[in-house]
């Protein structure tokens, strides 16, 4: 019974609204064309007046400079200027007046009301002698707007009844499927942005009343969500993206909201916290719930998520869109700090992001400026010392800052997008340096941005070309990171580069996940076994165990070994004693600038004759 009430009520508000917009939208059928016609017609006549007014008074204006005194008395010679009755439209009127306002002379006849006027100078040497009325009446337009407000009213009465008698069923489906895409997301049906600020809005208003009351908002982010999206195509995307919906849904009370911000980016407003920890024990179950495997038809993928909360206490609460700030500023903290947990926004955060958004803008007007530099460090054959080459690595030279730790600036530079640009010129700055150096080859570490972007190839090329640098005395050094998304667009681009005669190292080798697959997919030049190993060489097994095993698989290969991050003499003997070639660290030297190097490859020798 309460739901026919209910359905009976709500057809009559529906029949009461779609009644006011049948008659609206009549009003509007009846009363807008004579209106505009109306509207249209006076400008066009008072344009028209206006013009008539300028060249009456010109004619008028030179008959009284040809005879000042008495150019009044010349009737024939005003009425030719004026315009003689019979030949002027019997609606309008033209009068001539002196300047205390007597009449001069007439033409025409006096229009019937309505009428519109223009009124102007009749000027001799500049000062006005007199003032000259053009009167017209209205009266055939008011007659042709009738006709046409007969018209559209007819067409009025057409639309209401149309409009009127829609049927209610069709009109309240669609009303609600607008609503719908208004407020939801498409891909998966959850609100939207609007939607969300709209009940953090409401929820923050709700909390200002009732001391004590909180309200938290999440910001969330997908990890490796790209990944997916370039291995598998959007359309697992797709899937994936309305599974983590059903599971954040799964995780929440009804009260709560989640949206989706678009992309892999989401936002859950949380009203009324039951305690203090309930806010961190849903951003823990958020973080497991999305941690488990995604079943996606044929294919099953792991993925993780960071969150960013913001908290709003106490009486006095921000605007909705400033706690979005907050939370999104704290998620940027999380995902900068490690990704697959949560952080709440903190005031220093914003000092922070500040700071951050400083260097992004001095980084990208640092490379015009000229504020980057490449040092070296030095490559050394374990049998003989001999320097091999050189490793490049970028260093930026901050006006204010001093030195900027490349950790600290090139994950920002990939950030932007900026890193393309600044790899092509390490690349050419040090193909040019390597040429002081004679048999000595240099090592480029190159990005993931930069092989995926394309063409890194022919960048390559351009770099060997342009200095004149031998293809054989470059290394591109890649981290299996390169390889783990668009594998087969990046093995041909490597081979590519191969073709040109340079070398191809595997940085970090063995801290990834798929070494030994990617072995089998590309024949690499050499294998760089990471200085995490190095480091505990002397005094961990698992690490000597690891290191025996990477050394025995480049021999297998046919490929040279380099060990990074060499600091003692124990542990380049024990390295040399299990047959790696090569080796780089602090033992042989730190990064330097280029001049620094020439002094050392002249100390230690070459490791090739002079070509």
């Amino acid at each position: 019974m309460k739901d026919s009430n209910d359905h009976r009520a709500l057809t009559t508000r529906l029949h009461r609204s779609v009644t006011n917009v049948a008659r609206a939208i009549a009003l509007v059928l009846a009363l807008l064309p004579p209106l505009a016609y109306l509207g249209a017609s006076v400008t066009r006549i008072e344009t028209e007046l206006e013009v008539e007014l300028e060249h009456v008074s010109a004619a008028l204006g030179a008959l009284a400079t040809r005879n000042p005194t008495h150019w009044r008395l010349e009737s024939d010679r005003i009425a030719v200027a004026l315009g003689r009755a019979e030949q002027k439209d019997e609606e309008e009127g033209r009068i001539l007046l002196d300047l205390q306002g007597a009449v001069i002379a007439l033409s025409g006849r006096e229009p019937g009301w309505p009428t519109v006027s223009a009124t102007g100078e009749v000027r001799a040497f500049g000062e006005p002698v007199a003032r000259l009325v053009i009167v017209k009446s209205l009266l055939e337009l008011i007659e042709g707007a009738a006709l046409i407000a007969m018209v559209s009213g007819l067409l009025a009465l057409f639309g209401f009844l149309m409009f009127r008698h829609m049927p209610e069923r069709m009109l309240d489906d669609a009303i609600r499927q607008v609503t719908h895409l208004a407020t939801h997301d498409a891909l998966t049906g959850l609100s939207n942005r609007a939607m969300l600020m709209d009940h953090l809005g409401l929820a923050l208003a709700g909390a200002q009343r009732e001391e004590g009351i909180g309200v938290a908002l999440f910001c969330l982010d997908l990890d490796r969500f790209k990944e997916v999206n370039d291995t598998l195509g959007h359309a697992m995307g797709d899937v994936l993206l309305r599974q983590v919906g059903a599971r954040l849904r799964a995780e929440l009370r009804e009260t709560d909201t989640v949206a989706r911000f678009g992309g892999d980016e989401f936002a859950i407003v949380q009203p009324r916290p039951a305690h203090p920890q309930a806010v961190e024990q849903l951003a823990q179950r958020l973080i497991n719930a999305i941690r488990q495997p995604f079943d996606l038809g044929p294919h099953q993928v792991m993925v993780g998520v960071t969150i960013g909360i913001a908290l709003a206490r106490g009486r006095s609460h921000p605007a909705a869109e400033a706690v979005l700030a907050d939370a999104d500023t704290a998620l940027y903290s999380a995902k900068r700090d490690g990704r697959g947990t949560f952080r709440f926004f903190a005031d220093e955060m914003n000092v922070a992001l500040r700071g951050r958004r400083q260097m992004e803008a001095d980084l990208r007007v640092a490379l015009r400026r000229g504020e980057f530099e490449l040092h070296y460090q030095p490559q050394v054959s374990l049998e003989t010392t001999e320097v091999t080459g050189v490793e490049a690595l970028l260093r930026w030279n901050h006006p204010k800052r001093g030195r900027v730790g490349p950790d600290e600036f090139i994950p920002l530079a990939e950030e932007i997008g900026l890193l393309p640009q600044i790899g092509a010129w390490v690349l050419r700055t040090a193909c040019r340096d390597a040429l002081r150096w004679v048999g000595v080859k240099v090592a480029v570490n190159a990005s993931v941005h930069q092989i995926h972007a394309g063409g890194f190839e022919t960048i390559v090329a351009r770099a060997l070309a342009d200095t004149g640098l031998p293809a054989r005395r470059l290394e591109i050094e890649i981290t299996e990171g390169v390889l783990m998304s668009q594998t087969d667009a990046t093995v041909r681009t490597l081979e590519q580069i191969r073709a040109l005669g340079v070398t191809v190292a595997m940085d970090d080798f063995g801290t990834g996940y798929s070494s030994l697959g990617y072995l089998q997919r590309f024949r690499f030049d050499k294998l760089k076994i990471d200085r995490s190993f190095v480091a505990s060489l002397d005094h961990d097994v698992r690490a000597t165990a690891i290191v025996d095993a990477v050394l025995g698989i480049s021999r297998a290969l046919g490929v040279r070994a380099n060990a990074e991050g060499v600091e003692t003499q124990e542990q380049a003997r024990m390295l040399a004693e299990r047959g790696c070639e090569e080796a780089q660290g602090w033992l042989y030297g730190k990064p330097v600038p280029a001049y620094e190097i020439d002094a050392l490859v002249a100390a230690r020798g070459l490791a090739a004759a002079a070509e």
